[in-house]
């Protein structure tokens, strides 16, 4: 989950560019999309895992006086993730995200609540994380399924699916 940052600095770019004479304080502009994007996880498993998603959201623009200040998604997300040649799907979840930005529109803040991942493994097993990830406290990463707050189960099940 959460490579949403660069999705949400690019459309937010966007959003104020095209917007930004139009918004008002009490109105926010609210974009559906579906994109797909690849990114690198790291720092779950002792390898960096190549994630592919693809996601379905809602986002509302907030401005005040035409500057962008807040953005919340919700998403239905779903990922694939490969590594040493092997690889697993997970099934789609929801989460919402939120994000907070400076006077030069840059994110300030951002959080996700809510499912992070779940991946069927092939022993039977499940790997579910859910919670809440800041991203600012671990260092804005373009990908993360380990919570600051709640819980991650069976870590050790995925990096053993994946590993060499």
């Amino acid at each position: 989950m959460k490579r949403l940052t660069t999705l949400l600095v690019i459309l937010g770019a966007v959003v104020l560019g095209v917007f930004a004479s139009t918004a008002a304080a009490d109105a926010p502009v609210v974009v559906h999309k579906t994109s797909s994007l690849t990114s690198v996880l790291t720092g779950a498993c002792a390898f960096p895992i190549t994630v592919d998603s693809t996601m379905t959201e809602t986002d509302r623009f907030f401005f005040d006086d035409g500057v962008l200040t807040r953005a919340n998604a919700h998403v239905v997300e779903q990922d694939s993730f490969s590594a040493n040649g092997r690889s697993l799907v997970g099934v789609p979840y929801p989460f919402n995200l939120q994000a907070f930005f400076d006077a030069n529109g840059n994110i300030t803040e951002e959080y996700a609540d809510g499912v992070i991942e779940r991946v069927p493994l092939p022993d039977g097993g499940v790997f579910q994380s859910d919670g809440r990830v800041d991203f600012g406290a671990q260092g804005f990463p373009s990908f993360s399924v380990v919570p600051d707050f709640g819980n991650a189960r069976n870590l050790d099940g995925f990096c053993t699916a994946l590993s060499p």
